[in-house]
C-alpha cells in the first residue's frame, strides 16, 4: 500500500488533506474515504459515519478507522475539524443555508441547544495537558500580548481583563497592521503571545503567531480546528468548537474555556492573584465606580 497523493492545487482546496495524510498508509477503502472528502466536502462535513460509509460502499468501521489513522479519536472528532475547514471556504451569507436544518421548534431554541452542545464538547475534548502547559506559559510570562479582532476579540477582552485583575502584565491588540507590529516589537524571551481567531482566520493574528514563534516567544492559539494555520503556528493550542446554527460562529464555548483557564491561573498564582484582586477591590471603593444599592 502507498500513501494517497491528492493534487494539492489551491484551486480545489485539497492541500490541507494532502498534508494531513502525507506518510500515512491508507488502505484502498481508506483512499475511497479521502476521495469523497475532496469530491463532496459538504456531504462529508455533516454526514454521520454510517451514511458516509453507505455512500462509499464500505462499512462504518472503515470510516472510523480512517479518522483514527489520522490521529483523531473517531469520525465525530475528525468531522468537527473537517467541517470547520469546509465552512472556511463558504461566505457568511451562504453559511446558514449550508448548515443542516435543526430539529428544534425555533431558531432561538436551536441556537441555545447548539451552544450547550459546544460547551459539552469543549469539556470533553480540551486536552488537559495542553491546558496545563498554557497555564504554565501564561503564569510565568513577563508580558502577555493577545492578538484578535472583531467579535473574536470579545474572548480576548475577557482573558486580558481577568489577567490584569490578577496582577499579570497583559495587553490586547485588535487593530492589526502597524499597531500589531509596534505591540510585538517589545516582546522578548520570557513573554507570551496569544492568538485568538476562528474559521475565516484574521491574517495579522496568524502572521503574529508565526513571527513570535520564529523569535522563540511562547505562542498560544485559541482556535477551532487542527487544520487551522493558527494552530500550526502556535506552541500550544486550545481547540474549541464554534459551531452555530446561523451565519456566524458562536463564541460561547470559547468564552467558557477562557473562564476555566482563568480559574486555573488563579489557582496557579495563589496568593499573588488574591492580593491583586483585593487591590482592585480597594480601587473600586476609592473611585466609587459602582451604582450602590443605597443610591437607588
Amino acid at each position: 500500500m502507498t500513501s494517497t497523493r491528492l493534487d494539492p492545487s489551491p484551486a480545489d482546496g485539497r492541500a490541507w488533506l494532502t498534508d494531513l495524510i502525507d506518510g500515512v498508509q491508507l488502505t484502498p477503502k481508506g483512499e475511497d474515504v479521502a476521495l469523497l472528502l475532496t469530491k463532496n466536502p459538504r456531504a462529508a462535513a455533516f454526514m454521520p459515519a454510517s451514511q458516509l460509509a453507505k455512500e462509499i460502499g464500505v462499512n462504518a468501521a472503515t470510516v472510523v478507522r480512517f479518522a483514527q489513522l489520522l490521529g483523531f479519536t473517531g469520525w465525530k472528532d475528525f468531522q468537527l475539524n473537517f467541517r470547520h475547514r469546509y465552512l472556511a471556504t463558504v461566505l457568511p451569507s451562504e453559511m446558514a443555508a449550508t448548515r443542516p436544518r435543526e430539529a428544534w421548534e425555533s431558531p432561538f431554541e436551536a441556537a441555545i441547544h447548539r451552544d450547550v452542545e459546544n460547551v459539552q464538547t469543549a469539556l470533553d475534548t480540551v486536552d488537559r495537558q495542553v491546558l496545563a502547559d498554557v497555564v504554565g506559559a501564561l503564569g510565568t510570562a513577563g508580558r502577555t500580548l493577545v492578538l484578535s479582532a472583531g467579535s473574536y476579540a470579545a474572548v480576548g477582552h475577557i482573558l486580558v481583563d481577568k489577567l490584569k485583575v490578577m496582577g499579570f502584565d497583559a495587553h490586547l491588540e485588535t487593530r492589526g497592521g502597524i499597531h500589531t507590529i509596534t505591540a510585538m516589537a517589545s516582546l522578548g524571551e520570557g513573554d507570551c503571545l496569544v492568538g485568538i481567531s476562528f474559521l475565516r482566520l484574521l491574517r495579522h493574528v496568524v502572521v503574529g503567531c508565526q513571527e513570535a514563534r520564529r523569535r522563540g516567544i511562547r505562542t498560544i492559539a485559541i482556535t477551532d480546528s487542527v487544520f487551522s494555520p493558527l494552530a500550526r503556528a502556535a506552541t500550544h493550542t486550545l481547540m474549541v468548537p464554534t459551531e452555530s446554527t446561523s451565519w456566524f460562529q458562536s463564541l460561547t464555548a470559547a468564552t467558557a474555556v477562557v473562564n476555566g483557564l482563568v480559574c486555573e491561573l488563579h489557582a496557579f498564582a495563589g496568593a499573588r492573584a488574591d492580593d491583586a484582586v483585593k487591590r482592585v477591590e480597594g480601587l473600586y471603593e476609592t473611585f466609587d465606580v459602582l451604582y450602590e444599592r443605597d443610591q437607588r
